[in-house]
Order: structure tokens, then sequence, then C-alpha cells
């Protein structure tokens, strides 16, 4: 049996066993099995296209990911150092007043505070102490006001620095000890210019 529009010069031939038993002669066109071939040849180019195409966009997706976080990284860095360079420049009169913010106590306690980083560290936030009891003890003292890091810990002040050298964040972790321990920085004989020198 003849299929139409096959062409028989370029036919193959096979045979089908019918279910009488009987073979029959089966013509493909060759025509039509290579036509057939070249589209499965064609969509697996496509689909390696497509997945070249994908990896290149994911590529590219991941490099712009990158470059962006590393703006940002750069960014943060800038900000942190004009932060840092804006607190310097305050000074101690600054840093104190920053604190008696951050802290929300009284400004009757700028005096008193002023006193002690006075003679804690002669307002120097990098101070350190390697010698007392606490640096015996295993727990130096260091900042602005000469606070061990256990102290410095208890008593952070939420919004600032964790650097013990900060000196807003020092002060204020000094003046949350002084209210837990002494209530008021009035009873800190440290914080009294006319009288003796005391730890506090």
């Amino acid at each position: 049996m003849a299929y139409a529009g096959e062409i028989r010069a370029h036919a193959v031939r096979g045979t089908h066993r019918t279910p009488t038993g009987q073979r029959r002669k089966i013509r493909v066109a060759r025509d039509a099995l290579e036509g057939q071939a070249a589209t499965f040849v064609a969509a697996g180019l496509t689909e390696q296209r497509y997945e070249a195409a994908a990896r290149a966009s994911r590529s590219s997706s991941q490099a712009r990911t990158a470059a962006l976080e590393r703006q940002r990284a750069e960014r943060r860095a800038q900000r942190r150092e004009a932060a840092r360079r804006q607190l310097e420049a305050a000074g101690p009169a600054g840093w104190i007043r920053a604190c008696l913010r951050v802290t929300g106590v009284p400004g009757h306690w700028y005096g008193g505070l002023w006193t002690i980083a006075r003679r804690e560290s002669g307002f120097d936030p990098h101070a350190f102490n390697g010698w007392d009891a606490n640096a015996v003890s295993g727990e130096p003292s260091r900042g602005l006001f000469q606070t061990t890091w256990p102290t410095f810990r208890a008593h952070h002040q939420s919004g600032t620095s964790w650097n013990i050298n900060d000196p807003v964040a020092n002060c204020a972790a000094a003046v949350n000890y002084i209210k837990s321990q002494y209530g008021d920085i009035a009873r800190v004989q440290q914080a009294n210019g006319s009288s003796a020198p005391k730890g506090y």
C-alpha cells in the first residue's frame, strides 16, 4: 500500500506482519524522517541557547547584586567615618551633651559628668588603665569614664555604639551605672570638684 505524496525514490522499506500472518511492505518517506530529525536537532539547539542565555542572565544579575552591595558597603563606611570625625570634632562638651540627650538625665548632671571625665581619663576617649584593681582582676577600665567591659555591657544605652571607646556610649553607660548605684550624680564624690577624687 503506497502513501499519498511519498517519494518512492527516497523511500525506506520495512515489513509488517498482518493479523493473518502475511507480510506487508511499509514505506516511510526518507524526507519525512530527515525533517523530523532536523526538528529534534533544532529543538535541542534552542534548549541549549536558552540555558546559555539563562546562565548569562544569572551571572549578570549576580554581578549587579555584588556591585550594588559593594556600593552600599562603601557608603556605610563613608557615613561611619563622617560620624566619627563629627564626634571627634564635638569634643568633651559635645560628647557630654549628647550623652544627656540619649540618657534623658536632667541638665544639672552636666557639671558632675564633666568633672568625672576630667578626673578619670583627662577627656581621652581611648584612655586605658592597665594597673588598678580592675586591671588586676582581668577587666581593665577603658574610655572617657573608665568603665569596665562588664559594666559597659550591663548598662549599655540602647541606640549608642557597642564600642566602649565611643565617648557618648561610654558616658551613657556610666550615667546608667550611676543611676542604678547612686540614684543621682549629686551623691557621687568623684563628680564633686570640691571633694577629693574617689573612684565611683
